[in-house]
């Protein structure tokens, strides 16, 4: 992570990272997709109950090799020790789905109350504190006004969280605070969960496919749904590691020491 990285992090919250994944990830991601989640949006997606033109479902790591993968992608990994720590651990993960979506997701989120590693983040003596971590992996082009991930950039530092009007919550209004950043497939985008973001209604054409990966520092747990190893195939013992569940002694670090 690169010193302007960090200072546009510390600045807005998020950041965008061009290109983690090449095109013949992509490619076989989405054929991954096709196989295992295929197209319906005539169901209800899982925890999306009425909004048509959305699909979720969770664990998509453990779909195959290529999601497998996603959990310690080596140009990720750089990115998770540095907000995270070298002992970071993923929490949870899932995909989100949309198609001629017209309600997507209320913005939510903000620092501080009572989530504990949920909505943490701070700036001690040169390093930053995080929280709960989200790495959104893309599989397709976002255009500016094509909906999807939006935030109020540099709201992970808010004090008046409260004062968000109603109608900007529910996109009902778009003010220019509000920011839906432009992503090509390949690119990844990771953000504290301590920064006021939503889902915008899904206006392209194509279909919007995002892999959302969650992350806490090795310490914190977010959700009790502790990963199964027995669930994957082939786990390499960096794997295993992120996969741990919270402890707070004896951790070893992800990346082991040549």
């Amino acid at each position: 992570m690169t010193p302007e990285e960090k200072f546009k992090f510390d600045l807005e919250g998020y950041l965008l990272i061009k290109n983690v994944l090449s095109p013949g990830e992509v490619a076989a991601l989405n054929e991954v997709a096709d196989r295992v989640f295929p197209r319906n949006f005539d169901e209800e997606g899982e925890g999306f109950k009425g909004r048509k033109g959305l699909r979720r479902t969770s664990k998509v790591s453990a779909w195959s090799s290529e999601t497998q993968a996603l959990i310690d992608h080596p140009n990720a990994v750089p990115y998770l020790i540095a907000l995270l720590g070298s002992k970071f651990r993923i929490d949870h993960d899932y995909c989100i789905f949309m198609q001629d979506c017209p309600n997507g997701g209320r913005l939510h989120g903000g620092p501080g109350g009572h989530g504990g590693s949920q909505r943490k983040y701070l700036f001690i003596n040169g390093e930053m504190l995080n929280g709960l971590t989200v790495l959104t992996y893309f599989l397709s082009d976002a255009k500016v006004g094509d909906g999807g991930f939006a935030c109020v950039p540099g709201s992970h530092k808010t004090n008046c969280r409260e004062h968000l009007p109603d109608d900007v919550i529910r996109f009902e209004r778009i003010p220019d605070y509000v920011v839906q950043p432009e992503v090509e497939a390949g690119d990844a985008l990771i953000f504290t969960e301590a920064l006021v973001h939503g889902t915008m209604p899904w206006t392209a054409e194509h279909e919007r496919r995002t892999f959302l990966y969650k992350y806490t520092p090795g310490n914190l747990v977010h959700s009790l749904n502790y990963y199964d190893q027995d669930d994957y195939t082939d786990l390499t013992e960096q794997q295993k590691r992120v996969m741990a569940p919270p402890s707070s002694g004896g951790r070893p670090n992800v990346v082991e020491e040549a």
